[in-house]
């Protein structure tokens, strides 16, 4: 074979892969691939020949939290704290002054009130006489027992929206076997016609006026300004119809409600048929006259007055003096000159005096006598200590 010829038969096997040592490089390199042992799993991956592999650092350990400061209460000098008590107990009266129809009667002054605590007279500090706006709720009897005939006095009722101001507030809760708020206090009288007009058809015969009452004045007691309840009562004690007063089975019992009114200082102005029914029925006796005397004193006591219309026709004037009555009282306030906090009843008496302390007379433009009227709370509740 001449040296061209095997150089050409070289160059071809080394080219095949038949070059002395080729295979054992192969087989050597399976063999070492076989006896690396598996890498842990902690360890991270397995590394190949030439490959770099980035082990992750390991984590510091973390230094302990530091405790935290204990709160130490804050040394204070009494000497550098302020405080502010009182001894105050200021009374408010609230006093209605009316003619014999009624008609409020205007432009008296501070010096013309007298206010007579437990026999002693005190001195009144505070004085107000310009109108104001008020805080009013209608309490209104929803009971099938004499519905037919208190649907008349709740139509009426939507005329008493057209005597309120634009800043005044009303509410409307219904009540027969409990009360039920229609409508919280708003100045929107549409939404006070909205929930009037829900009173249809009454589902239940009991009215238990007086738990429902005592219910409104709870509601009422932290409303500043002046204030009224104006519950439109049916019931009557016409035998014949079924009916047996202007309460059937409330929890408070009268003399209860008696001690309500005291101690409240909301005057409440109730309208209720029983006359009405009394001149359609005929007086029925010794349960008619009850309830109306009930009506009486709850309104007397808390400072209010109480419309018994015998037609259907007084019912609109009934609402319009109510609305003036409330917007021309005087306001009056004393602080008591007994500070005993006793939770004692104190009797209260209001009069109206001249210059000389002498009974006020009011006359009229023609120089007449007229007669008045007071309407004030009988009393009030001393705080206890």
């Amino acid at each position: 074979m001449t040296s061209k010829a095997a150089y050409w038969v070289f160059a071809l096997i080394f080219a095949l892969g038949l070059a002395p040592g080729a295979r054992c490089q192969s087989s050597g390199g399976q063999q070492q691939d076989q006896q690396q042992p598996a890498a842990s799993p902690d360890q991270g991956p397995a590394t190949q020949p030439g490959e770099t592999v980035i082990l992750p650092k390991k984590k510091a350990d973390q230094p302990a939290p530091a405790p935290a400061p204990e709160n130490k209460p804050e040394r204070i000098n009494p000497k550098d704290v302020f405080t502010l008590s009182t001894t105050t107990n200021l009374v408010n009266v609230d006093v209605l002054v009316t003619d014999k129809d009624g008609n409020p009667i205007p432009k008296l002054t501070k010096q013309n009130f007298k206010v007579i605590d437990d026999g002693v007279e005190q001195t009144v500090s505070n004085f107000g006489e310009a109108a104001a706006p008020m805080t009013v709720c209608m309490l209104i009897e929803f009971s099938s027992r004499s519905w037919a005939h208190l649907y008349l006095a709740l139509q009426d009722a939507y005329q008493f929206l057209g005597f309120m101001q634009p800043q005044d507030w009303v509410a409307v809760v219904e009540y027969d076997m409990k009360p039920h708020i229609l409508t919280d206090f708003t100045q929107d009288r549409g939404t006070v016609r909205d929930a009037l007009n829900t009173l249809r058809i009454p589902g239940f015969q009991e009215a238990n006026f007086f738990d429902a009452l005592s219910f409104t004045i709870d509601r009422m007691k932290d409303i500043p300004g002046r204030k009224a309840i104006i519950p439109i009562v049916g019931g009557s004690g016409n035998s014949r119809l079924g009916l047996n007063g202007i309460d059937t089975f409330s929890k408070i019992t009268y003399p209860d409600m008696l001690k309500i009114a005291k101690a409240s200082d909301t005057p409440i102005y109730p309208i209720t048929t029983l006359e009405y029914l009394d001149v359609r029925y005929g007086n029925s006796g010794i349960s008619y006259v009850t309830s109306e005397t009930q009506l009486k004193y709850i309104a007397e006591y808390s400072g209010g007055q109480a419309y018994f219309p015998r037609f259907e026709a007084e019912l609109p004037s009934d609402y319009q003096q109510i609305a003036q009555q409330l917007r021309t009282e005087y306001s009056l306030g004393f602080t008591p000159s007994n500070p005993a906090k006793d939770g004692r009843y104190h009797k209260l008496k209001v009069e109206l005096v001249d210059s000389d302390g002498s009974p006020l007379r009011i006359v009229n433009e023609k120089g007449k006598a007229v007669k008045y009227r007071l309407s004030a709370r009988d009393g009030y509740y001393a705080p206890k200590s």
